[in-house]
């Protein structure tokens, strides 16, 4: 019943772009270019596929991006429910690994933010399900396959967590070295054919979008540590620390990696998803926006999964002590970042509503902009990316001048202000200049 109601929680809320990546995709439905940004780099091929499948049965393609999306999210829980079932055989420590999934407070940004980041997480669970739980004896041939094949599904679907899939690759193999061929040859016989497409669709331009992608990514536009001082602000520890009980549910995760690691002993699968915990946290810190705390979603998954799985030394105990405490973080966290009421927009949705009213507003923003220019073509839209070229336009503007930003003004008059509904979605202010 506790499912139930978070899934129709969920799909009662009103479909609408809560981003410009979510526009990219939108138009990848429709027609696929990376050079065109539908979608953005580095294509997402797996996730525009699986789109495509549910726009068979429906018509809108931000509909179909909207169930997509929708559905991976409501997989993950039982998925991990069943990883943690095959690891121990144990039906209790099946169900904990659903709640604390089900409980995980990046669920609503995963299953309506309408982009690729619960896909990757689902196919790396699927790649934990067919692993051996034991690493001693003989494997077969098929499963390890199949694991394989999952594992380069993830890597279709979301590529920008290939970090966090090989670190998983590599703890299953520092565990039971003798699956290397299968898990080789199942994941070759998904990449090689993603990669010749894409190739064939975009050609060397391809390499060339890439290279200015990870550079503008790593010093513009992403917020790294690399990002040069005029574009940077905020960290990763200020992201978490920011969050409601954001510093203890990652510490716990990493410490749960950490002392299945720690165990010499660990089967197959929790090796791979402590490596994969790791190595997609040192990936995060480095070269991942801290404005999109969804990019913690892996963590957060993976972590509850190892406390349900991991055994104590002593009389093959549960830590019933860092359960309750992840779990009871999980619910404070929700309670104080979620909003119950279903019928509300995202926040750029809520903007572009409201910049409706006022056709002829010039407004300098940084998120948002594709959807901005595409949805309010009588507005003047600018990149604060290019803060030359905005002061500019907004200096010479006729009508209504204003900032769209994700923080806090604290000189200009607020005109309006567009909360977010979840963890992960930020709160817009529209600032008057």
């Amino acid at each position: 019943m506790l499912y139930t109601a978070v899934a129709l929680w969920l799909a009662w809320h009103p479909i609408a772009l809560p981003s410009d990546d979510a526009l990219f995709f939108a138009r990848a439905l429709t027609r696929f270019s990376v050079l065109d940004f539908s979608p953005q780099f580095p294509g997402y091929p797996g996730f525009v596929a699986l789109g495509r499948i549910i726009r068979l049965v429906s018509d809108d393609r931000l509909d179909a991006l909207a169930t997509t999306t929708l559905l991976i999210a409501l997989a993950l829980p039982p998925v991990a429910g069943l990883v943690a079932w095959r690891m121990t055989g144990n039906r209790w420590r099946a169900l904990l690994a659903f709640l604390l999934t089900l409980a995980c407070p990046l669920l609503p940004d995963l299953a309506l933010s309408l982009l690729s980041d619960g896909s990757g997480i689902l196919f790396l669970l699927v790649f934990l399900a067919l692993l051996p739980k034991d690493r001693t004896g003989d494997a077969a041939f098929f499963p390890i396959f199949m694991a394989g094949v999952a594992l380069a599904c993830a890597g279709a679907c979301r590529p920008s967590d290939a970090v966090m899939l090989a670190a998983a690759a590599i703890g299953t193999l520092i565990a039971m070295p003798c699956l290397v061929r299968p898990l080789l040859l199942g994941a070759i016989a998904v990449a090689i054919p993603v990669i010749a497409v894409m190739f064939a669709l975009e050609g060397t331009l391809y390499i060339r979008e890439g290279l200015r992608f990870f550079i503008g990514n790593a010093t513009l536009w992403g917020n790294t540590p690399f990002a040069d001082a005029a574009y940077a602000h905020g960290n990763w520890l200020s992201a978490i620390g920011a969050l409601p009980a954001g510093p203890l549910l990652v510490g716990l995760a990493v410490l749960s990696a950490l002392a299945t690691l720690w165990r010499l002993r660990s089967s197959p699968p929790a090796a791979a998803a402590a490596f994969a915990l790791l190595g997609h946290a040192l990936w995060v810190a480095a070269f991942q926006n801290p404005d999109h705390l969804r990019h913690l979603a892996p963590i957060m998954i993976l972590g509850g999964l190892l406390l349900s799985v991991i055994r104590l030394p002593r009389n093959g105990q549960m830590p019933l002590a860092a359960i309750a405490l992840y779990a009871a973080a999980e619910l404070y966290c929700l309670g104080r970042t979620v909003d119950l009421h279903a019928g509300r927009l995202p926040p750029l949705a809520q903007a572009l509503a409201f910049l409706r009213e006022e056709p002829h507003a010039a407004v300098a923003t940084n998120n948002g902009v594709f959807t901005l220019r595409a949805l309010l073509p009588r507005n003047h839209i600018y990149d604060m990316h290019y803060p030359a070229d905005a002061r500019l336009g907004l200096a010479m503007a006729k009508g209504p001048a204003y900032r769209l930003t994700t923080t806090h003004p604290l000189e200009a008059k607020i005109t309006a202000t567009f909360g977010g509904r979840f963890a992960g979605e930020e709160t817009l202010w529209l600032a008057r200049e």
